[in-house]
């Protein structure tokens, strides 16, 4: 491949006549870096070569040092073109390029749109075919409100490559501009795989969340588990109004779908909007996101999703497993079906074996589960379900005889208070072990369901 030409302007051959009258001719020539058209000499080199073919060696020897040494002095070039960038004493590019480019952009934020055009125009003689020149070039013609020049300038850029980030939020701009879907999907998927957070992006995202169309684009992206989707799922706990429905739209449909979501993130988002005091919008994200199947009032109550999201969010089961206490989910013994919650204790007091956070709202609630003990002999009485307001505030409950012929099923009522109670921990006890023997009993089927007051 070649890399260097040699430049014809200044060539000369002379002819002389040397020792035993054989003769020689010396070539003079300038060389210049490819493709720049001569406009930048790096200095003159001189070849002196014999006509004869007995000494082709040399002549060959003579090229191979000529490109060596070129191939070093530009290498030196595009370190020191670097360097400048780097150098809070350089304020300029000598070489052009890419540095050029980044001076242009260093220029903009200073205000100093003169040396950013010049810039610019430099990067641009010096490696046209680099999208970073044309845009920066594009960005210049911007600051000086020539709109027209620098459309055609991103033109250029977009052509050449759509890494340049430039590039990217100029379009990402102009498909916000004609609210165009189809523009503005491609550009933030690749500026949000890039880690760019910025104006441009944050309006974009509020263009597509705040239309159906816009919806549905989002939604395919979430679809193919792109890189940015857990920044995107936490990033909700920090909208509201418009912003907040329009995401969890975005959210919903994804998940409705298919997209298997990082509900990580999403209990992490939950727990911030918890925090700010917004727990029905929390509820309302881990329902569309994680627990779509789950019941409105407690998640996997019946323990058939197993442990895989037992702690990845505030409204799922947080074991409470330790020295003394064993808790996990197995098939349960009959009476129970499918998965139950088995807990063994050798604790010496009432303990708590799991717990998770709801949201419930003002009213009488019904509150019922179901239990056995080890080996289906009977229910287990030592296991309870209790309610806390905030966590702390202990629910009286009223108890209810059990249904006929469902001596295994505990019933309770309780009213949470329109007051001091916006969340509610759900507790699952295991009574102390008289004896310090281990005791271990099943608990399934845990439900609670509003109840209609009689008039």
């Amino acid at each position: 491949m070649r890399l260097f030409r040699f430049v014809a302007s200044s060539w000369r051959h002379r002819y002389t006549r040397a020792h035993n009258g054989r003769r020689h001719r010396s070539c003079h020539f300038t060389l210049a870096e490819f493709g720049c058209s001569g406009r930048h000499r790096i200095g003159h080199f001189s070849v002196s070569y014999m006509t004869f073919a007995s000494v082709g060696a040399v002549i060959r020897v003579s090229v191979v040092t000529i490109v060596a040494l070129v191939l070093a002095v530009f290498c030196w070039m595009s370190g020191f073109d670097r360097m400048t960038a780097d150098s809070p004493r350089l304020q300029g590019s000598y070489f052009g390029g890419r540095t050029a480019a980044q001076f242009t952009f260093d220029n903009l934020a200073q205000k100093d749109f003169r040396s950013a055009f010049r810039q610019a125009q430099w990067a641009v003689r010096t490696d046209p075919l680099d999208p970073a020149s044309t845009s920066a070039l594009g960005s210049a013609l911007l600051a000086f409100g020539r709109a027209t020049p620098a459309y055609a300038a991103f033109t250029v850029a977009g052509g050449l490559g759509w890494r340049d980030i430039p590039t990217q939020l100029y379009w990402l701009t102009q498909g916000v501009a004609m609210a165009d879907v189809k523009v503005v999907k491609p550009r933030l998927d690749a500026l949000l795989r890039l880690d760019i957070d910025n104006d441009a992006v944050s309006n974009s995202l509020n263009l597509l969340e705040r239309t159906r169309a816009g919806q549905a684009a989002l939604a395919t992206l979430l679809m193919e588990d792109p890189p940015w989707e857990s920044r995107f799922l936490l990033g909700t706990s920090k909208l509201d109004g418009d912003d907040f429905d329009g995401r969890m739209a975005v959210i919903d449909l994804a998940a409705a779908k298919g997209a298997v979501l990082d509900c990580g993130a999403v209990g992490n988002a939950a727990n911030h909007l918890i925090t700010a005091g917004r727990v029905q919008a929390a509820k309302e994200l881990w329902r569309r996101a994680c627990d779509r199947a789950g019941d409105l009032y407690l998640s996997n109550g019946s323990f058939e999703a197993g442990p895989a999201k037992l702690s990845e969010g505030p409204f799922a089961w947080r074991l409470q497993a330790r020295a003394g206490l064993d808790v996990d989910i197995a098939s349960a013994p009959a009476p129970l079906e499918g998965y139950a919650l088995r807990i063994a204790s050798s604790m010496t007091v009432r303990t708590v074996a799991a717990r998770q956070l709801t949201a419930l709202r003002a009213g009488r609630y019904r509150l019922a589960w179901k239990t056995v003990r080890d080996g289906g002999n009977g229910p287990d009485d030592s296991i309870e379900v209790l309610i806390r307001c905030n966590g702390t505030n202990l629910l009286n409950m009223n108890k209810l005889p059990a249904p006929v012929g469902r001596a295994n099923q505990v019933i309770r009522t309780l009213i949470i208070p329109s007051q001091n109670c916006f969340i509610q921990a759900v507790d699952i006890q295991k009574g102390a072990s008289g004896s310090g023997n281990v005791q271990a009993g099943w608990i399934d089927d845990i439900q609670i369901s509003p109840l209609v007051d009689e008039k």
